[in-house]
């Protein structure tokens, strides 16, 4: 007769002769846990067990999937990969809706009927390093738009300062002060300008319109003092080498310049 531990199920074959007629208490020699064992009542489960083994019983039905409804032309039809209907595949259309990458693709989700919610959502899901890249001639005219308004800017304040030093000071002999202090002014406008809307939201008026925008690489917001580091430390320091520094962005495998190291930054594509 075959005993077998309830604890840790470890079996032996023991001769009938020696397994008592009465239930009785049995210590199991590997887990030394002690249970209870009833031959007769293994006996009669025994047979139980070989009854209806042998005995004929209706046939094993195999389980049926359930059936599935399309989430695009809600058709309901067997389980599958996709729709017997309009064609959809599944997984591409979940991960269209979702904001997902679609299945053997890298980038992100194409537009769908409701504009563009799954590449925001991819966008805000992926890392900096993963987001597409502005190169140097869309950077470029940016640059150019960002120049045509703050040189009307610019402007205005040269003619405000012209006009009101003409009539104060009636001459030409302090000429030299006044237009350094118009230069100061202007320099400090401009300064201000490209700190204040890279601080702010990574974008400036030129950029806005090219739809492209500064981030950090870290994926960190940007901050007025890491906008300081790269309109200024940086752009100087770029511009000083001969503007090789700007140059950088379209030979740099992420399309840096030499800014954009120092600070820490990214253009990307929105």
């Amino acid at each position: 007769m075959n005993i077998v531990c309830p604890h840790c199920n470890f079996s032996r074959d023991v001769p009938d002769a020696q397994v008592p007629a009465r239930p009785a208490k049995v210590t199991c020699p590997k887990c030394q846990q002690g249970f209870s064992f009833d031959r007769t009542v293994t006996v009669a489960a025994s047979a139980f067990d070989a009854n209806f083994t042998d005995s004929p019983g209706p046939a094993a039905v195999p389980p049926q999937e359930a059936p599935t409804t399309c989430p695009a032309c809600g058709l309901e039809q067997p389980a599958g990969e996709a729709c017997a209907g309009c064609g959809v595949i599944y997984a591409k259309w979940a991960a269209r809706h979702e904001g997902r990458p679609e299945p053997g693709s890298s980038g992100p989700p194409p537009r769908d009927e409701t504009g563009i919610p799954g590449r925001a959502a991819y966008m805000a899901a992926a890392t900096p390093a993963d987001l597409p890249k502005a190169g140097f001639w869309l950077r470029f005219v940016a640059c150019l738009l960002d120049s045509l308004i703050l040189g009307a800017v610019q402007f205005g304040i040269g003619l405000a300062f012209g006009l009101a030093g003409g009539a104060i000071i009636g001459g030409d002999s302090d000429s030299f002060a006044l237009d350094l202090v118009t230069w100061l002014c202007s320099t400090v406008v401009g300064v201000t300008y490209y700190i204040f809307f890279t601080g702010y939201n990574g974008q400036t008026p030129g950029k806005m319109a090219l739809r492209i925008q500064v981030v950090r690489t870290d994926g960190t917001a940007m901050t007025y003092r890491r906008a300081f580091l790269r309109e200024v430390v940086g752009k100087f320091l770029s511009a000083l080498i001969l503007g090789i520094g700007y140059l950088m962005a379209g030979f740099d495998r992420n399309k840096q310049g030499l800014h954009d190291r120092i600070a820490g930054t990214y253009v990307i594509k929105l």
